[in-house]
């Protein structure tokens, strides 16, 4: 993976926490307890591509989505 690439995917990994964080209302360390559940950061790793293009209201829709499963 290309320093640009790694670089994006922990952008990724950053707003996908954080927009979850305020639309679920919970704080950082809720999300780790839930990414230690389901590995929601893992999956945003595994394909950043999915997240690029994403709202903030989409990133969120698709890891309740990828929770739910």
């Amino acid at each position: 993976m290309s320093e640009r690439r790694l670089n994006n995917t922990i952008f990724l990994m950053f707003l996908v926490t954080d927009n979850y964080c305020r639309a679920h209302e919970m704080t950082p360390r809720e999300f780790r307890k839930l990414d230690k559940q389901y590995d929601i950061l893992n999956y945003v790793v595994e394909c950043p591509d999915v997240f690029d293009w994403m709202t903030e209201d989409e990133m969120v829709q698709e890891i309740d989505e990828y929770i739910l499963g």
